[in-house]
């Protein structure tokens, strides 16, 4: 794998020729939106289950055969974006999504037919997900790639806090095949944008791919994804256990902490989403395990619901600057193996999530909440001080260079 020459730390500020908003841009934000819409309804398919009798037990299979498939086909996905070409793998994509969404029509009782549907739906799911932020940083300047991929990331927020309000209402007015209708018609409207692009550099990706075939991965990249992977740990303890957290302590529900939560992602991508590229995006990526590694540690110790709308906002910011920081630093490391980069990328984050849940269940029940978000908290303290320290190095060695 290929390292980019640009520093990573320190990338040049933008210049006035690096346009951001692009023709190519805005599809991919729209593909990111009506492909995530389409996805996020999924949210929801715990419901179905449940209306074909089935139990938690059922429910949480799914969900794990689901999430193991999708980490499962990440690395082919990749292999495939960097050799065919990302248009193709986003039309295969969105083609099997819409074939499962539509599958379920002919789901009248639980067992293997739905099972291999729920696993089309989250290879789909994962496909289309991968190819969009490989596609985003293909059209996205090198000079604004993290504030570039911070704004494409807002119609994945978005779509979560949309998606089941919308299948909520298709499920009461018109029920559960309506629901699936509008899944299916929604990766329809996904697939008509995608339609719409250009593969223009589809033969210098199979080229760049066959070329960095036989370079060495560097060792930065697997520190990268320790780090996200570490991220997903943390997230995971928030956006698994926040709920019953506060119903155990009795500050339910949990929606307006969310609400708070997103809203600061949101807010902070927007008006100061430029910073990682202008200020460094190691530096910004400390900053944001920080604030993250706060809001954990001071969750626990939230004495009213003010005070946890607070530390919402600690790591609604934590969150709005790390993922897309890392999602750029790892494209900047990928070069011809942009796919399959960041196919790893996305798939690390999952397995933060699926690792850490059961490990993070065991320490709360054993040893309380505190004890959890205490421990979480100094996992995301240590990933910011070890980010911290790589990018005090790299200032370090350009003094001496220069």
């Amino acid at each position: 794998m290929a390292v980019a020459t640009a520093p990573l730390s320190s990338p040049r500020a933008p210049r006035v020729s690096d346009p951001l908003l692009t023709r190519d841009f805005v599809l991919a934000c729209a593909m990111q939106l009506t492909g995530s819409l389409a996805g996020a309804l999924y949210i929801l398919f715990p419901l179905f289950v449940r209306s074909l009798g089935g139990t938690e037990f059922t429910i949480g299979l799914y969900a794990g055969l689901g999430t193991a498939a999708a980490v499962l086909a990440r690395w082919p996905v990749g292999v495939l974006l960097d050799r065919l070409g990302r248009k193709r793998i986003m039309i295969a994509a969105a083609l099997v999504h819409i074939g499962a969404s539509l599958g379920y029509l002919s789901v009248a009782r639980l067992g293997v037919w739905c099972g291999l549907l729920v696993i089309a739906t989250a290879v789909s799911s994962g496909a289309m997900f991968t190819s969009f932020v490989t596609y985003a940083s293909d059209v996205i300047p090198v000079t604004r790639r993290a504030q570039g991929l911070a704004w494409f990331g807002l119609w994945g927020m978005a779509s979560n806090g949309l998606s089941p309000l919308l299948g909520e209402w298709v499920i009461r007015q018109y029920g559960f095949p309506a629901y699936f209708l509008t899944a299916a018609g929604l990766a329809l409207l996904c697939l008509s944008v995608i339609s719409q692009i250009a593969e223009r550099t589809a033969p210098k990706i199979a080229a760049s791919a066959h070329a960095a075939d036989a370079e060495p991965i560097p060792r930065a990249f697997w520190q990268l994804m320790l780090l996200t992977s570490l991220f997903g740990a943390a997230e995971a303890s928030v956006f698994t256990f926040l709920a019953p957290y506060l119903t155990t302590i009795g500050q339910a529900p949990a929606g307006t902490v969310f609400f708070v939560y997103a809203g600061t992602a949101v807010f902070v991508r927007i008006v100061s989403g430029h910073l990682p590229d202008r200020l460094g995006r190691y530096p910004m990526l400390a900053f944001a395990f920080l604030l993250y590694g706060s809001a954990l540690y001071l969750l626990p110790l939230a004495p009213d619901r003010t005070v946890l709308h607070v530390v919402g906002a600690l790591a609604g910011a934590g969150h709005g600057y790390a993922f897309p920081i890392l999602a750029a630093l790892v494209v900047d490391l990928a070069q011809g193996r942009r796919g399959r980069a960041v196919s790893w990328f996305t798939a690390m984050f999952d397995v933060g999530h699926t690792l850490s849940n059961p490990l993070l269940g065991a320490i709360a029940e054993r040893f309380g909440y505190r004890a959890m978000y205490s421990s979480v908290g100094v996992l995301a303290f240590g990933a910011g001080a070890a980010t911290a320290l790589r990018a005090y190095r790299a200032v370090q060695r350009g003094k001496e260079k220069s």
